[in-house]
């Protein structure tokens, strides 16, 4: 797809995508939002620089943002078939799905109505006779869809209307994946972390969307935590933070990481990062790359921390190997992380080593308790409740704090 596409954040104009006669698509800021006070923030990435022009790193592939906001994997599959769009037209898929993406933002054809304040967004006429539910973006390979919960059920938005839950489909490739997310994301939720609202869903509360569940598996629901009473709220993933394209999402280090963050959110930030990573740790996930993590402007200028999200223990599949994401204090499998991987985080940041090994620990602490309490509840498969009572086993730092009841 080629042609001009306005970018806004709520009802804010913010820049245009275009396509170059060589067949770049470029970004860029429109004066009137540069000089905008107060002014909404799009991404920290282009907080040093709004007047440059920012381009894919080759012809047809969005700048890096706008290209964390394209489908991967069966979601890109679906939506090739349902819009007729090239699989490797980037843009094209984007502007489909333009006015339903993470956050506050959306893309629209420049051509459209001009946006009137309370007015509902114009839209391509073909793009009508497609659910609105379809009409939505959320990265990852998983198959879901952006849904409104009404009581017990679930359907999608009308075109006036947008998704504020996430429905992800058990495909059956990873048994048990919908049990394991929920369970992750309760234990979490016992042990004091900040989880949005999240449930199983059997396939007859899920209206139209319910033939693409497989017959006797459950799906995954969650609360969307950029959506409040039909209002968006921006937020960002931290591959977008730092400028990178979706296939560099595991191209990071821990320490690059929380120094990020530390000096983007302060201080306050580092103990809630210290505590997170040590339940990435505890939980064996070795799927929490850079868009795992997150970031939301809560008044659509000052970043805080994202509440967690997509946590699963994914040692429960021994198809996956046991490295992590990406390296935690040069460790870059579980096997070798100890309390020293933390010590190094915390000289990397600057701050007092003695004091991050205490928060690992107390954060340990917390989740063997909150463990004790609900893991005979949870609905945890058991040969996934046994790899990780081994994982315990396996890794210094938990196997130091003890096993897990």
């Amino acid at each position: 797809m080629t042609g001009s596409f306005e970018v806004r954040l709520a009802d804010v104009r913010v820049g245009a995508i275009t396509t170059g006669s060589d067949g770049r698509l470029s970004f860029r800021f429109s004066e009137a939002y540069k000089n905008r006070v107060p002014r909404p923030v799009l991404s920290q990435s282009f907080e040093d620089d709004l007047d440059k022009t920012y381009r894919g790193r080759k012809p047809g592939q969005l700048p890096s943002f706008f290209a964390n906001l394209v489908h991967e994997g069966r979601l890109r599959e679906l939506y090739v078939r349902t819009f007729g769009i090239a699989r490797d037209d980037d843009l094209g898929l984007l502007a489909a799905v333009g006015r339903d993406l993470p956050g506050a933002v959306s893309v629209h054809p420049s051509d459209e109505v001009p946006l009137e304040e309370g007015a509902p967004d114009s839209a391509d006429p073909d793009l009508e006779r497609v659910p609105e539910g379809f009409r939505f973006s959320l990265a990852g390979v998983q198959l879901k869809f952006s849904m409104l919960r009404q009581g017990d059920s679930f359907t999608l938005p009308a075109h006036d209307e947008r998704g504020d839950w996430i429905v992800k489909m058990d495909a059956g490739a990873f048994p048990g994946v919908v049990q394991n997310e929920l369970s992750m994301m309760t234990w979490a939720r016992e042990a004091g972390f900040s989880v949005p609202l999240c449930e199983m869903v059997d396939a007859d509360r899920l209206g139209p969307v319910a033939a693409y569940a497989q017959p006797d598996l459950k799906a995954f629901a969650i609360a969307r935590y950029d959506r409040d009473e039909g209002s968006r709220i921006h937020q960002e993933d931290l591959a977008q933070v730092v400028g990178v394209e979706p296939d560099r999402r595991y191209q990071f280090t821990h320490e690059k990481m929380v120094n990020v963050l530390y000096r983007l959110l302060g201080p306050e930030a580092y103990d809630e990062l210290v505590r997170r990573i040590t339940f990435v740790v505890a939980s064996g996930n070795n799927d929490a790359h850079l868009k795992n993590w997150s970031i939301v402007y809560l008044d659509g200028v000052t970043p805080t921390l994202a509440p967690v999200y997509d946590q699963l223990s994914t040692v429960a599949w021994p198809k996956f190997d046991r490295k992590l994401a990406f390296k935690l204090g040069g460790a870059a499998e579980f096997g070798r992380v100890d309390r020293v991987a933390f010590r190094k985080i915390a000289s990397k940041v600057g701050v007092d080593p003695i004091r991050t090994e205490r928060l690992v620990a107390e954060t340990l602490e917390r989740l063997r308790d909150a463990f004790r309490r609900i893991g005979p509840g949870l609905p945890l498969l058991p040969d996934h409740a046994r790899a990780l009572r081994e994982h315990w086993t396996k890794v210094p730092l938990l196997r130091e704090a003890g096993e897990l009841p």
